[in-house]
Formats: structure tokens, sequence, C-alpha cells
């Protein structure tokens, strides 16, 4: 379960980073509009939901958890 978990991080991170890169592609022209700033709040919700994806996919030794 925890590859799983960490696979679709790492596959939300990466849209994320396309999502991110389709911003900067768009939001350079004077007509970018609001297609760009979809883009970029899309592109940052995946990298957070991809970070916690991969963070709750971790076993972290030290870390007790009450």
């Amino acid at each position: 379960m925890r590859k799983v978990t960490l696979l679709i991080g790492v596959i939300l991170l990466f849209a994320g980073i396309v999502a991110e890169a389709l911003y900067v592609t768009t939001a350079n022209v004077a007509y970018s509009g609001i297609v760009a700033n979809v883009y970029l709040t899309l592109g940052i919700l995946l990298i957070l939901m991809g970070f916690l994806a991969m963070l709750a996919s971790v076993r972290i030794p030290k870390l007790r958890v009450p």
C-alpha cells in the first residue's frame, strides 16, 4: 500500500511540475487571462498533494506518533 501511495505522490508531483511549466509558457503573453492563473493554482495544489502523499508513504523510524 505504501508503494502505491508513493507512486500516486510521484505522479501528482510531476503533474504539478507540468502545470507550472504550462503556466510559465502561457503567462508571458499579454492576453494570458484566467487560463494561466488556473495552471498556476492547479500546479501548486498538485505539487502540495504530491508531497503530502509521498510523506504519508514514507516510514520515518525516529518519529513517534502518540
